[in-house]
């Protein structure tokens, strides 16, 4: 397995079409649903252009030719960001996360970042895992709409 770190492209929508609806039921499980509008193709192009419009940086994680997930960092502010990742309920157990997160660890430091934080639903302890593995922290507490969360830390230097 060779994971890979693209930036997010327009040109990536119908194949990052395809892998959310493939794993629509696993991502719910963990974060809350999106909403009806992204599951169209031209409206998941829309949110592509939106995203790429904005100071995000967002990438897919690529194994050659087989999308394996997608890992973000938002909200980038005053040298820290929140990171957001995504793993095909099929990729799983193989890696593919914590290489991802090391992978976009470094992209934060290209970007200057001092910071990058997590958070993972209560009853998620493969995600615990990734983030620990990859140096974060715990941080504390939250609770996010309906979910209990706990958040993560990581410094970067």
């Amino acid at each position: 397995m060779t994971v890979e770190l693209h930036p997010l492209r327009v040109e990536d929508a119908e194949a990052l079409w395809h892998f959310e609806i493939e794993n629509r039921a696993w991502f719910e499980r963990w974060v809350g649903p999106r909403p009806d509008s992204y599951w169209e193709l031209g409206s998941l192009r829309k949110v592509i252009e939106g995203q790429l419009a904005d100071t995000d940086a967002m990438f897919l994680v690529w194994d050659g030719d087989t999308l394996q997930g997608r890992v973000n960092l938002t909200g980038i502010e005053q040298g820290v960001a929140q990171l957001g990742y995504r793993v095909g309920e099929a990729h799983v157990g193989r890696g593919a996360a914590s290489t991802a997160v090391e992978l976009v660890l470094d992209e934060a430091r290209v970007l200057g970042l001092w910071a990058v934080e997590a958070r993972v639903a209560l009853g998620n302890p493969a995600s615990v895992r990734v983030l620990e593995k990859c140096g974060f922290r715990p941080n504390g507490m939250r609770q996010i709409g309906e979910l209990d969360m706990q958040l993560f830390r990581c410094d970067l230097g």
